[in-house]
């Protein structure tokens, strides 16, 4: 390939490039449920000393990058890796490679004008006479919210989340296309494959974890698993992924014979005998027992990898998640890999009371929530629908329900009452008024054909008769769903604040990708937009498209928006 012909210009397509690494970036993360607006960026090393960046607004100090490359080199000769290696070239060559990262990373935060972000250093590739490296930054708030392992030994380069890993694979890929012979204009990778070979390395990294080095293929025994029915049934049940002889670890029944878990039936059929309260016991590559973890684990107090201990929840039919106590680390479904679900906990259920019934006292949310939180106890699912007049509501849904005497309900008798097939019907405060209630309503294109038939009949039933209602949809597995799903709260001045940024950023002139990153911030806010927000943001759209056909012939597409009817000045605040 020819030098570079001029002054900190790498190669001829570095611009697109780069900006196709920064869309990659945000579509692999946005399809793993963490929406957190990354950037992309290429640093390049030259031997004469000059470090250029792209895209070229002074977001680093260059200056503070000059030795970058000489200190990675210094740590990696007295680094552990380095010694670990021995004379195996490409492990020395691996393990160069990760701690230049960690320095590279290091070093971009240090130089960086912006503060209040974290970088993640890719593989570096020798481009014509350019050392580059392609970066990925995310704003720390983001980041430190979402959920990951907390505790991580020093040396240890391993992910600690899943959208961690899905950065690591997306700068792989932008690597790989770095390394051929002539880069293109952009990377080209699928953002499914990206998302799939994230959630390999990071079960493998799990396993490790939990002190398990061989452990291959984890991902795939665990979807297999979930897969597979037995006489008929979907599998569910809890995995926990840990060591033989841990010392938290409580053994009810060991198997002399362990299972593979590459055999699917046989792994599947042990499944069966697990329950509440008796977890099946792997240590990633086989099932030896069946037991329990002592409530005085806590990984946080320990030093060694090997004491980790991961619950896989498998909830049948490919769809099974991995946590670590209360943190969630990865949700598969028919092997589709994303964030788990946050689990819906007590003060959240309680802002929703308080929003759709505004006269419920506290008193009367509790009583829901543990009425809700019994039913997730039983074996099988059920719904409870909270209707601000239960009264009238059961007389009008009969004969499709069975009406009893106004009563709240606990232990065995609301057990009776979510035993037979239909919903329970509730009023605010608490009284069950029918049973075995079969919710009408008609179709509205707002299902979700991933869901099964309660969560289906539910959004149908509250867009019909059953509107101004609440309803609590208990899964099998445990897990409690909350419908309708109200949307956060925001301040009006950030509302007004996003829509003013689009504007100002579709004049003429201005930076593209600077457009882009608003549009998409406004893209996220779409719901609280009122009448007059609306016609701004259509107008600042058309204008971008209006340019770019009469520049480029090329014509984007923009949908336009319009008020959400189910806005209201509740979601505002300010």
């Amino acid at each position: 390939m020819k030098a570079s012909c001029l002054v900190g210009q790498m190669w001829e397509h570095q611009a697109g490039f780069r900006w196709s690494l920064e869309q990659l970036a945000n579509e692999v993360l946005d399809r793993a449920g963490a929406n957190i607006d990354p950037r992309g960026y290429l640093v390049g090393f030259h031997p004469s000393g000059e470090v250029t960046v792209e895209p070229p607004r002074g977001h680093f100090d260059r200056d503070a990058l000059a030795d970058a490359l000489a200190a990675a080199e210094q740590r990696f000769r007295r680094s552990r890796a380095r010694r670990e290696a021995g004379d195996d070239p490409d492990a020395l060559a691996a393990a160069e490679s990760m701690v230049r990262r960690q320095v590279l990373s290091e070093r971009f935060t240090e130089a960086a004008r912006a503060g209040e972000r974290v970088h993640f250093a890719g593989i570096g590739v020798h481009v014509a006479d350019w050392f580059v490296v392609p970066l990925i930054t995310i704003h720390s708030d983001h980041w430190d919210d979402l959920a990951r392992l907390r505790r991580t030994p020093s040396s240890d380069a391993s992910p600690r989340s899943f959208p961690e890993a899905c950065v690591t694979a997306v700068l792989d890929a932008a690597s790989r296309e770095l390394d051929r012979l002539t880069p293109g204009q952009r990377v080209v990778a699928d953002p499914d494959a990206i998302l799939r070979s994230a959630a390999d390395a990071f079960v493998s990294s799990l396993a490790q974890r939990s002190g398990q080095d061989l452990a291959f293929g984890v991902r795939q025994a665990l979807d297999a698993v979930s897969a597979q029915p037995y006489e008929g049934r979907a599998g569910t049940g809890q995995i926990l992924l840990v060591q033989q002889g841990h010392p938290d670890l409580q053994v009810a029944i060991a198997l002399e014979h362990p299972v593979p878990v590459g055999l699917t039936r046989s792994f599947r059929k042990v499944l069966e005998m697990s329950a509440s309260d008796l977890n099946l016991l792997c240590d990633g590559r086989e099932v030896f027992g069946l037991g329990s973890l002592a409530d005085t684990y806590n990984a946080d107090t320990y030093n060694a990898d090997s004491d980790y201990v991961f619950t896989a929840i498998i909830s049948g039919n490919g769809d099974w998640e991995l946590w670590h106590r209360t943190t969630p680390l990865l949700r598969m479904d028919n092997g589709v890999p994303q964030l788990p679900r946050e689990r819906l906990d007590a003060e959240e259920f309680g802002h929703t009371v308080d929003r759709v019934f505004p006269g419920a006292t506290s008193r009367d949310a509790r009583h829901l929530w543990e009425m809700a939180s019994a039913c997730a106890k039983q074996a099988n699912g059920t719904m409870l629908v909270v209707h601000p007049d239960a009264a009238a509501e059961a007389d009008r849904l009969l004969p499709q329900a069975y009406s009893i005497a106004p009563t709240r309900l606990s232990g065995r008798d609301l057990m009776a009452a979510t035993g037979i097939d239909g919903a329970v019907l509730v009023s605010p405060d608490g009284r069950v008024h029918a049973v075995g209630v079969i919710l009408d309503g008609v179709a509205t294109g707002t299902g979700d054909v991933g869901r099964g038939a309660r969560y289906n009949s539910a959004i149908r039933y509250l867009a019909g008769a059953g509107r101004g209602a609440m309803v609590i949809i208990v899964s099998e597995d445990g897990k409690i769903d909350l419908l309708p799903k109200l949307k956060r709260r925001l301040r009006r001045a950030t509302v007004q604040r996003a829509v003013d940024r689009l504007v100002a950023r579709s004049a003429e002139g201005e930076d593209p990708e600077s457009f882009d990153r608003a549009n998409r911030a406004v893209e996220e806010i779409e719901f609280y937009l009122n009448q007059d927000q609306c016609d701004q943001v259509n107008a600042a759209r058309e204008a971008v498209q209006g340019r770019q056909w009469a520049q480029d012939t090329l014509r984007r597409q923009f949908v336009p928006v319009a008020p959400d009817p189910a806005m209201d000045d509740s979601y505002l605040v300010g």
